[in-house]
């Protein structure tokens, strides 16, 4: 990478890094935050699910919007409005006013993660890819091992008002950082955009000419999504009643997935470059449904850890390549708009873990979550291996004919 790819590669990951520990600072108390302002039941609900629903609905649209219109100009207008919303929490402790800033925090956010990696992948070499957006990930999973932790210290020292304001610090150093640094936009719209295509047929035309590999990786994402959230939800249950830790275990344990992976993504993404990068994700998506299984069977501390640890590392092992695959992909339909798409339906997964998890836990009890979500996570898993087998096979027979 030269040098002036490396300060952008630098200035990017500590931007990422700065958003996601400051809501990773506020967010791991938002729901006692809502609580202690009176939000119940409905508003609760929708305050904490509204962020995800936005996601859903911007991220496509604006993944596509930042491929016309220029990465850095969206980047910029996400910690613009990011910067917004953090001073509003400040200021206001309307519970309506606070669910329309959920709502805008949610596409807030479609308009920086994906558009962040869309960057990072224009900026890379194609056979370095896997190594970079590991290394760039780990940002990500660095500042939310980190922010429940700071966050904590945070809200016993200055409650409520001490959260937002560093939320609203990290939000004012991360913008400005990125408008001394990105560069201006340079790289050509994709081929198939036509003139005068707006951003939503563009994300529409990205999911109806998706190739194979991309909807195999779609498909794949749901069920990766699914379990996360399934997990972060029902595991710390599961841990208190069955297992019977206590809550400096109970954290140790559920921060062990993602420090795994803050270790393991970059060395793993140097794998990926030189492995077959199909192969590597369907052999995490195969381990990670495996070890659900068994989450229900660990019976103690050690035992527990050691399978939240290898979940880590297999989830390590195939994200790096999915990474490169889309960014293979973003190449042909603009990469704004697939890891957009991307984006969409990973939280997509995220929303429909806790759902399938809710219903089950209510008919047949905890352990069902565990075997649901490794069955669901097998299946798309298998989905992604059927399509991307009828992509490479498709190609095999181009070059023969």
């Amino acid at each position: 990478m030269c040098n002036r790819h490396s300060t952008l590669f630098r200035a990017l990951f500590l931007v990422n890094f700065l958003i996601t520990l400051g809501f990773g600072v506020s967010d791991a108390f938002f729901p006692l935050y809502c609580q202690s302002i009176g939000a119940r039941g409905l508003f609760l609900g929708v305050a904490v699910g509204g962020y995800a629903l936005s996601k859903i609905l911007f991220s496509p649209f604006m993944g596509s919007l930042a491929d016309q219109v220029g990465h850095r100009v969206v980047i910029l207008a996400s910690l613009a409005l990011y910067l917004l919303i953090s001073s509003a929490y400040l200021l206001i402790d309307d519970m309506t006013v606070i669910v329309m800033l959920r709502l805008l925090q949610g596409v807030s956010c479609a308009m920086f993660r994906p558009i962040l990696q869309a960057m990072v992948a224009l900026h890379t070499a194609p056979e370095r890819r896997s190594t970079v957006l590991g290394g760039f990930d780990s940002s990500f999973y660095a500042a939310l091992c980190l922010g429940p932790v700071v966050g904590g210290v945070l809200m016993d020292l200055w409650g409520f008002h001490g959260l937002f304001v560093s939320l609203v610090g990290c939000c004012l150093t991360a913008l400005v950082l990125a408008a001394c640094t990105l560069p201006p936009d340079t790289c050509p719209k994709p081929a198939q955009h036509a003139v005068g295509d707006t951003p939503a047929s563009s994300a529409v035309a990205v999911l109806v000419s998706s190739s194979a590999t991309l909807r195999g990786l779609l498909v794949f994402i749901v069920g990766r999504g699914c379990g996360i959230t399934a997990c972060a939800t029902f595991w710390p249950i599961m841990l208190y009643t069955k297992v019977g830790l206590n809550g400096l275990k109970v954290g140790i344990i559920m921060a062990s997935t993602t420090f795994m992976m803050t270790l393991l993504l970059r060395p793993l993404g140097v794998v990926a470059d030189r492995l077959p990068r199909r192969l590597l994700v369907a052999a995490g998506g195969i381990a990670v449904p495996l070890l659900y299984l068994l989450l229900p069977l660990a019976s103690d501390f050690m035992q527990t850890l050691g399978v939240s640890l290898g979940i880590g590392a297999f989830s390590a092992l195939s994200q790096p390549a999915v990474s490169a695959l889309l960014a293979e992909e973003g190449e042909r339909l603009g990469m704004g708009g697939t890891l957009g798409s991307f984006h969409a339906f990973l939280n997509l997964g995220f929303v429909l873990g806790p759902l399938v998890g809710s219903a089950l836990f209510a008919v047949a009890g905890i352990q069902s979550v565990f075997v649901a979500i490794s069955i669901i996570g097998l299946l798309t898993t298998l989905g992604f291996c059927l399509h991307t087998g009828t992509s490479v096979r498709r190609a095999q027979l181009c070059r023969t004919y």
